[in-house]
C-alpha cells in the first residue's frame, strides 16, 4: 500500500518537475528580495537639505555655505512660537502652550485662556511637565 501511493507520489512529481521547478526558484526569489529590503531598511540615510518656497533663502545659503564646525551656531537657534497664549483647567493648576498636547484633551468649557505664561504664573499656575 505504502509503495504504491509512493509510486503515484513519484509519478506526479515527475511529470510535473518543470512547473515545481519554476514555482520554487519564484519563492526562493521572493524570501532573498524580502531580506534584501529588510537589511536596506536597517541603513541610515543621511539627511539633505534642499532649497524650497517655505525655507528662508538668506538661512539656507549660510548652511549650504558654512563648514559643519560653523553651523554649530545655526544649530542653536530655537523656533519661537508664534501663538503665546496658555490655557488651563478650571480642574487643574497646571497651564499648557496652546500647541501643546495637554492643552488639546482640556475640554472647551473648561479652558481657560490668558494671553502669556507670566500671566498665568501670576495667577499661581504652573507650566505642565509635557509642555516646554
Amino acid at each position: 500500500m505504502l509503495s504504491k501511493l509512493f509510486i503515484l507520489f513519484k509519478s506526479g512529481v515527475k511529470s510535473r518537475q518543470h512547473e515545481l521547478f519554476l514555482g520554487s526558484c519564484i519563492l526562493l526569489i521572493a524570501v532573498i528580495s524580502y531580506n534584501l529590503g529588510q537589511i536596506n531598511s536597517l541603513k541610515k540615510t543621511p539627511v539633505s537639505v534642499r532649497e524650497s518656497a517655505g525655507l528662508n533663502a538668506d538661512l539656507f545659503d549660510a548652511v549650504k555655505s558654512n563648514p559643519p564646525a560653523q553651523r554649530d551656531s545655526l544649530n542653536k537657534v530655537e523656533p519661537q512660537k508664534l501663538d503665546t497664549r496658555v490655557v488651563v483647567s478650571k480642574n487643574s493648576d497646571k497651564y499648557h502652550y496652546s500647541w501643546c498636547s495637554g492643552a488639546k484633551r482640556i475640554k472647551s468649557e473648561n479652558q481657560i485662556w490668558f494671553s502669556s505664561a507670566q500671566e498665568a504664573e501670576s495667577r499661581g499656575y504652573v507650566l505642565a511637565g509635557n509642555c516646554n
